[in-house]
């Protein structure tokens, strides 16, 4: 009976009184009654006359259901009216009527059906009891709720929910005090909105104790947790509020934009706003942005930033402003960085601690640079297999400190050269420039800089380059867990340069928020408000599921790629593109993203030669030369000394340790066994065995077979053969396929010119895989041995040009040219 709505209960409680009257009523002589019965009944079936007109079969029958009442109840008032004195069937016919209709109320009662069992409607949990509650408050009678959502967390009591009405029927009139009433929390917590695209039979329930757990509005909220002294935005005001459902991936959002007071600037406490708003930062549902006087703060229902997007060339091609995409906002946008300025190529950073993605972010900069046209070399402090694989899709690729002295002793001398250029169009570098921009990348800068021998002159070329630079041409990237700028001169000039430019900070190794920022970026990213990363999505456990003992062992999803882009005095919070890198050497899908048609941007003709006639355009692995205390001897020899823009003596040369790795190269005269090997140099034998695959991931050493090395450039005099004694296919350096080695062959035997940066340039690919094409065609006698930045020999006269080439096609199983 409680659950009988409030009409059907009146229904039944006029059946009963009706039935009483028809008992006694119709043997009276009463014309005003028997004219009342008349009326009622006759109006109903003229009504239902009416319905049957229309021809609306659906309308009609519902009429009829509910004038099924009055029109028999005027049957039998007629019959007893009709029949003279009181016989004993009148008593019997109206309480007969009565039961019959009560029983019928259903029927007559058409929008109501009576629940068979009320505990069974719901279902378990929290959606269970908010729709229970619901229905037992009364709070708008034949109404129910769909679409249930926590908006906090499962052990927080806010939730929204769908006010659904009867079809045809609009939400009745909802008192929020009987709403607040129903679930037990302040009147301002609960709100009653439109949903958006919907009518009137559908609204949207608020219940919202946790963020205005005060009692009052989010403006009382705000001026009591955020804009008080010492708050999570200290002097600010809110401007406007709005509230955004959801849309595609996009949780649906609440944003607040607020100010301080001019001549102040918004200063953000990421931690304590978390606080205000009742959510856990690892949750990344709170994101926070300033700009100058101005905050905007937005709330998601969920965090937005979980699912990644897949690079593609059409987000890393370059805009009409400059611009290209690196990720996705947190708002669901493109997340931009600047490539080019009308100043030149810009300068830049990229922050991460391992594991952070920024690995990925790097190689996504080196696709956007490569399709813009771009020239690019990396250096990092230690070999990467993951860079490595990058490195074969850019001009010059390398690890170490003698490898980043040369690239950027090769730099500064680009700038003289290109200064030269720049006179002779008469402007400094732009688009329309005869030489390509050049972007330098120092991946774990700290370590470079922090060499023993080489690290100040490293510290003094870059600071060079990063004041010079630009209008030549020449951007510098630095990369790093960290950044430590200290050994360079003019700190604020440098970082004056950088912003403005590339700036992507990912997950950093602290939790105190802006401080650390400027910490690990070097001043770079300024006085930017950055909101902490952590390793993984809603990873802690509240304090009150460890009270109650909850115990959670399922991580939360990693944050790879989660961190902000940085302009400015702006940040902005994305995740970055995703593209497949694999740390095991497996097939990677950087061919998706850098050029289609495979071809490596470089330096030009002019420039490539006038670095090898100054000795700096080889492979970047020798030590730097230096003089000895008297200026003679065998290394006393320097390569020209440049003028102009940057020019200083190369350091000189310090005792150096022999390590194991160089015992093994001064044993490792021939082809030799890993046991042989070990048996000459006196070391441990697991050291020799990882100094061994350094070497071999270096370059530096040869693996001829599974425990057999070789020196580098080593080619057997005779050809191996298989189990079966038939020629094995010719073994290839790693990168090197049969064709790239006959188009070599063809361009060198043509031109009888045996360079390595010609061989680049001609056939579009990396100095460092040009190198080992060259020692393929020496290992197969074509052109003779390396001497330093030479051009090699050629071995083979044009008029054997053919014959050789056929060999070539054959060893390979190559189709012949027709």
């Amino acid at each position: 009976m409680s659950k009988m709505p409030m009409r059907a209960k009146a229904e039944m409680a006029a059946y009963g009184a009706s039935a009483a009257t028809l008992a006694y009523v119709p043997s009276m002589d009463a014309l005003p009654a028997h004219a009342t019965a008349a009326a009622v009944s006759g109006g109903c079936v003229w009504w239902l006359y009416r319905k049957v007109k229309t021809r609306d079969f659906r309308r009609t029958i519902r009429t009829a259901q509910r004038v099924l009442g009055p029109v028999t109840g005027g049957a039998v008032y007629a019959a007893a009216a009709i029949v003279p004195g009181r016989p004993w069937w009148e008593p019997a016919a109206a309480l007969g009527w009565g039961a019959l209709m009560t029983a019928a109320l259903p029927v007559t009662r058409s929008t109501w059906t009576p629940p068979t069992d009320a505990s069974a409607t719901y279902p378990p949990g929290f959606r269970g009891l908010v729709m229970h509650l619901w229905d037992d408050a009364e709070v708008a009678p034949e109404t129910r709720l769909e679409n249930i959502e926590q908006t906090v967390s499962p052990q927080h009591p806010d939730f929204t929910a769908d006010i659904v009405a009867p079809i045809g029927k609009p939400v009745p009139r909802i008192d929020l005090v009987d709403a607040a009433a129903a679930y037990g929390v302040p009147v301002a917590c609960v709100a009653v909105d439109d949903i958006p695209g919907t009518g009137p039979g559908r609204l949207r329930l608020t219940v919202a104790p946790t963020t205005r757990r005060g009692g009052g509005s989010i403006k009382d909220m705000w001026a009591d947790k955020v804009a008080r002294p010492g708050g999570a935005i200290p002097g600010s005001e809110i401007v406007r509020v709005e509230s955004i459902p959801a849309t595609g991936d996009l949780p649906a959002r609440g944003m607040v934009l607020a100010q301080v007071e001019p001549g102040e600037v918004a200063r953000i406490n990421h931690g304590q706003l978390c606080s205000a708003f009742g959510v856990e930062p690892e949750e990344l549902r709170l994101v926070a942005e300033s700009r100058g006087r101005e905050a905007l703060v937005t709330l998601y229902e969920s965090a937005p930033l979980k699912a990644s997007r897949r690079a593609t060339r059409e987000l890393l091609t370059l805009d009409a402003y400059g611009r290209y995409t690196i990720g996705t906002a947190h708002d669901g946008s493109d997340a931009k960085v600047h490539m080019q300025s009308a100043a030149g190529t810009l300068h830049g950073f990229l922050v991460g601690v391992t594991g952070s993605g920024k690995t990925v972010t790097l190689a996504l900069m080196c696709a956007a640079w490569a399709l813009a046209g771009l020239a690019n070399w990396v250096t990092s402090a230690r070999p990467d297999a993951q860079m490595s694989a990058v490195g074969r899709h850019i001009d010059r690729q390398g690890a170490g400190a003698i490898f980043t002295w040369w690239m950027l002793k090769a730099a500064i001398a680009l700038m003289d050269i290109r200064g030269e250029i720049n006179a002779e169009v008469g402007h400094d570098f732009s688009g329309h420039s005869p030489y390509p921009g050049l972007v330098l990348v120092l991946d774990e800068f700290n370590s470079l800089v922090g060499d023993e021998r080489l690290g100040d002159e490293i510290a003094h070329m870059t600071d060079v380059l990063a004041r010079e630079g630009r209008k030549f041409g020449i951007g510098i990237v630095f990369a790093g867990q960290s950044l430590n700028l200290s050994k360079l001169g003019g700190e604020a000039s440098l970082r004056d340069q950088v912003q403005g430019g590339i700036g992507v900070v990912l997950r950093i190794a602290s939790s105190s928020g802006g401080i650390a920022a400027r910490q690990a970026t070097g001043g770079l990213a300024g006085d930017v408000d950055l909101a902490d990363i952590p390793d993984r999505f809603n990873q802690r456990m509240s304090l009150m599921d460890r009270m109650h003992g909850v115990t959670d062992d399922v991580p939360g999803d990693p944050t790879h790629g989660v961190g902000h882009t940085v302009t400015g005095s702006g940040a902005t919070m994305m995740r970055s593109l995703y593209v497949h890198l694999p740390k095991d050497g497996s097939p990677d899908g950087l061919g998706e993203i850098f050029p289609e048609h495979g071809g490596i941007n470089t330096l030009t003709d002019r420039e490539t030669d006038a670095l090898t006639e100054l000795g700096l355009w080889h492979d970047w692995t020798m030590p730097p030369p230096s003089k000895n205390d008297k200026g003679e001897g065998e290394d006393a020899a320097l390569p020209p000394q440049f003028t102009g823009i940057g020019s200083f003596t190369p350091p000189a040369a310090k005792p150096k340790n022999r390590t194991v790795k160089d015992k093994i190269l001064d044993v490792v005269d021939r082809q030799m066994t890993a046991k042989e090997i070990r048996q000459q140099v006196d070391a441990a034998a697991g050291t020799v065995r990882n100094a061994l695959s350094d070497l071999v991931a270096d370059g530096r050493l040869l693996q001829v077979d599974h425990g057999v090395y070789a020196p580098a450039g080593h080619h057997a005099a005779t050809a191996q053969h298989d189990g079966q004694g038939q020629p094995q296919q010719p073994q290839l350096p790693e990168g090197v396929d049969g064709a790239l080695v006959v188009e070599a062959a063809d361009l060198i035997i043509t031109s009888q010119f045996g360079s390595q940066s010609m061989v680049q340039r001609k056939l579009r690919v990396g100095f460092a895989l040009a190198g080992r094409l060259l020692e393929a065609l020496e290992q197969r006698g074509i052109v003779g041995p390396a001497d330093g930045s030479k051009a090699r020999d050629v071995l083979v006269t044009p008029d054997a040009q053919a014959d050789v080439l056929r060999e070539l096609r054959a060893d390979f199983a190559l189709a012949a040219d027709d």
